[in-house]
C-alpha cells in the first residue's frame, strides 16, 4: 500500500500536492461547471431571442387588444415623443467624432437613397400588379403608399447599433432619407399611381427639428457630462430603443386590426407583397455591399437603412391624403412587422461579422 501512494505521488496525483492537478481539475470541473454552463446557455438564449419573442407577441396583442394601440395613435404626441426618446438615446451613445467623416461617404449615401426611392417603389409596383385582386381598386395605392416612404427613422438605426454596425453612417442615412421625403415621396406617388400630394415643408422641417435633431443634440450634450457615470448602465440604456420598437409594432398592428379582420384574402396578399419586397431589398443592398467591397460596418448600415420603411410618416400620409382607402394602413403595419422580425433575426449574423473585422469599419474600402 505504501508503494501505491508513493507511485501516485510520483505521477503527480498526490492528495497532498499543493499544485492544482490538471486531471483532478478537469474531473471536478466537469461536475461543478455543468449547472453553470446550463444556466449560461439559458441566459444567452433569453438575451438573444427575447426581443424576437416579444415582437411575435405584439401580433395577438394588436389583434385582441387594439384599444391601447389606437389610443397611442389618436393622441398624436406619443409616437413623436417615443421617436424623440429613441433619438436621444442614440445621440447619447453616438460617437460623433466620426460623424463628419461619414458625411463625405457620398457613394453609400447615394445607394441608400436609390434603394429607398427607386428600387423599393419599382419592385413594389411590379409585385402589387402581380398580386392585386381584380375587384379591389385600393390595393395598388395602399402598397405604393408604403413603398414611397423614407427609411425607418428609429428601428434601422437601433438595429444597426445592436449589430455593432456603423451607427454614425446609419444616422446620416435616416436623416437624409427622412428630410428628402417631402420631395421624393410625392414624386414617387405621382409617377406610380398619378396621385398628387403635397407635404407642408415648414411643418416637416419643424417635425424633423423637434423629433430628430434636438433629441440627438440633447443626447450629445448629456454624453459630455454623464458618459463616465452612465457606463455601468449602458446595457440597460441600450434596451430602451428595443422597447420603443415593440410599442410601434403594437400600435401599427392595432391600427390595421379593422382591415385584418375584414378580408383575410387581402391580408395574405399584402403579407406576400411585403415579405417579397423586403427580401428583394435585403438581397439588393447586401449584394451591392459585397460587390463594392464595403466594410462590414458600412454594409450593416446600408442593409438595414436601405430596406426598411417608416411607419409614422406613412400613417400620416394615409390619414391626410388617402383617408378613403380602407386598407391604406395595412401594408404599412404588415411591412413594419415583417421588417422588424426579419432584421432582428439578421442581427446575430451582422454582429458576428462586425466583430470579426478588425480596424476601422466606417469607410468603403
Amino acid at each position: 500500500m505504501r508503494k501505491f501512494f508513493v507511485a501516485l505521488t510520483a505521477t503527480g496525483i498526490g492528495l497532498d500536492d499543493t499544485r492544482a492537478n490538471p486531471i483532478l481539475r478537469r474531473l471536478v470541473g466537469c461536475v461543478s461547471e455543468q449547472p453553470d454552463a446550463k444556466a449560461n446557455w439559458i441566459g444567452a438564449l433569453v438575451s438573444r431571442y427575447w426581443f424576437l419573442a416579444m415582437l411575435v407577441l405584439m401580433i395577438p396583442a394588436g389583434l385582441w387588444l387594439p384599444e391601447g394601440g389606437r389610443a397611442i395613435k389618436e393622441t398624436g404626441w406619443v409616437t413623436p415623443v417615443l421617436v424623440g426618446l429613441m433619438m436621444a438615446v442614440s445621440g447619447f451613445t453616438l460617437n460623433t467624432g466620426k460623424l463628419h467623416r461619414q458625411a463625405t461617404n457620398l457613394g453609400a449615401i447615394a445607394l441608400v437613397l436609390f434603394s429607398t426611392y427607386c428600387v423599393a417603389p419599382t419592385a413594389a409596383y411590379g409585385l402589387a400588379l402581380w398580386l392585386q385582386p381584380a375587384d379591389n381598386p385600393h390595393f395598388l395605392t395602399a402598397v405604393m403608399i408604403m413603398a414611397a416612404q423614407a427609411s425607418s427613422l428609429a428601428s434601422a438605426l437601433a438595429l444597426t447599433v445592436l449589430s455593432r454596425g456603423n451607427q454614425e453612417l446609419a444616422l446620416i442615412f435616416t436623416l437624409l432619407s427622412s428630410s428628402l421625403t417631402v420631395v421624393l415621396t410625392p414624386l414617387v406617388l405621382q409617377v406610380s399611381i398619378g396621385s398628387s400630394v403635397a407635404f407642408s415643408l415648414g411643418k416637416m422641417i419643424l417635425k424633423m427639428l423637434l423629433v430628430v435633431v434636438m433629441p440627438v443634440a440633447l443626447g450629445q450634450a448629456l454624453r459630455r457630462w454623464l458618459w463616465d457615470r452612465a457606463k455601468p448602465l449602458l446595457q440597460g440604456i441600450r434596451l430602451v430603443p428595443q422597447w420603443i420598437i415593440l410599442v410601434f409594432v403594437y400600435s401599427g398592428f392595432s391600427v390595421a386590426t379593422g382591415q385584418i379582420n375584414g378580408d383575410i384574402n387581402i391580408v395574405l396578399r399584402i403579407i406576400v407583397v411585403s415579405a417579397l419586397l423586403h427580401a428583394i431589398l435585403l438581397a439588393w443592398n447586401f449584394s451591392l455591399s459585397i460587390l463594392l467591397r464595403m466594410d462590414s460596418g458600412t454594409s450593416t448600415a446600408l442593409v438595414f437603412c436601405g430596406s426598411q420603411k417608416t411607419l409614422p410618416n406613412g400613417i400620416y400620409l394615409w390619414q391626410h391624403f388617402f383617408g378613403n382607402n380602407p386598407i391604406g394602413a395595412l401594408p404599412l403595419a404588415l411591412y413594419h412587422l415583417i421588417q422588424l422580425i426579419a432584421d432582428t433575426l439578421l442581427v446575430p449574423f451582422f454582429e458576428r461579422r462586425n466583430r470579426m473585422q478588425p480596424g476601422d469599419q466606417s469607410r468603403i474600402q
